[in-house]
């Protein structure tokens, strides 16, 4: 009777296990993050299947009104994309959007990049975006991106363009690499809770 007892315990913990191990996986994101002594609150999720965004902003600010924000991607990598692969991608897409001012690299593992957008009739600032990913196992590649606007003032608009994206890159953009660089990674996957909403907004 106990060797009866035994085996189906056996057969009912493999069952779920392989249940757990079917199903899909998600960011394990926090609600709240904490970067350069200020913190950022989720906000705005969404999975669609293959990629999910969760966006995180300060208290007071959203996605229409804000100054610097966090984007937590996890990219499933259903087509197995190497982090060369990957870099190769992002540099056609950003060439044929028209980025001009944009860098990407692997080192240990890890893709780091950043890209100087300049403002547009919608946007009058400056902004740059910094990121740090790295591809994980059972999950695919999880990525931690900061972004900060640059208000256009009278010190930028006087500045030459070849300097302007000098002075950008010295004073904002290596600052903020650097930091990145420095940050212990902690980001992690789990299995999708059964009722996991596919996306929320605030």
């Amino acid at each position: 009777m106990k060797k009866y007892i035994v085996l189906a315990l056996i057969i009912l913990l493999t069952g779920c296990n392989s249940f757990i191990s079917d199903r899909q996986m998600v960011l394990d994101a926090p609600k709240t993050l904490k970067y350069n002594k200020k913190t950022y609150y989720l906000k705005n999720n969404k999975d669609l299947g293959t990629v999910a965004r969760y966006v995180y902003f300060e208290k007071k600010a959203d996605g229409k009104n804000w100054n610097s924000s966090i984007e937590l991607l996890l990219d499933r990598n259903k087509d197995a994309l190497s982090l060369a692969e990957r870099i190769d991608l992002r540099k056609k897409v950003y060439t044929n959007t028209g980025v001009e001012h944009f860098d990407l690299y692997e080192k240990d593992n890890t893709l780091y990049a950043f890209v100087i957008h300049a403002p547009t009739e919608q946007q009058n600032n400056w902004q740059i975006n910094v990121s740090k990913g790295k591809d994980l196992e059972d999950c695919g590649f999880v990525q931690y991106q900061y972004s900060l606007k640059i208000p256009k003032t009278q010190k930028l608009v006087k500045m030459g363009k070849v300097k302007l994206i000098g002075y950008l890159k010295k004073y904002a953009v290596d600052k903020e690499l650097e930091r990145l660089i420095k940050a212990e990674w902690t980001l992690k996957c789990k299995p999708a809770p059964l009722d996991t909403p596919q996306s929320n907004e605030q």
